[in-house]
């Protein structure tokens, strides 16, 4: 049963990738980690590009307001904060290669990514 967080969504368009929201949220080190997918409208008007990961297969949703969202199911997403949408979509992927560069490259894209969601989490909200 969905909830009174669930936010229902429509595909806009998959032809024209947005990739600079991605680059904000997770680095450019990141960023070509993952294949862009398509864009949703949310109920309220909000626009969510999905991003999914070429080795974990797991995707990343970010609104262009910079919130993070997981999919749920039949159309809807709920909004969770980035660090645990960037711990989701990473989960797992050091089995994904056995490169010592590509891990190297990974981990302190990480540290810098989890570190620009904290201060992200930790900033004040737009509505206080």
């Amino acid at each position: 049963m969905p909830s009174d967080r669930d936010i229902p969504r429509w595909l806009v368009q998959y032809d024209r990738p947005d990739w600079q929201l991605l680059y904000d949220i997770v680095g450019i080190e990141l960023a070509d980690w993952f294949e862009w997918m398509n864009e949703y409208e949310l109920e309220d008007g909000v626009r969510v590009h999905a991003y999914k990961h070429i080795y974990t297969r797991r995707y990343f949703h970010v609104a262009a307001d910079g919130r993070a969202f997981e999919y749920l199911a039949d159309g809807v997403y709920r909004e969770i904060d980035r660090l645990r949408a960037i711990d989701h979509v990473f989960e797992r992927w050091e089995q994904c290669t056995d490169d010592p560069d590509d891990v190297a490259e990974v981990r302190r894209g990480l540290r810098n990514a989890r570190r620009r969601a904290a201060t992200h989490a930790a900033a004040p909200s737009d509505a206080a």
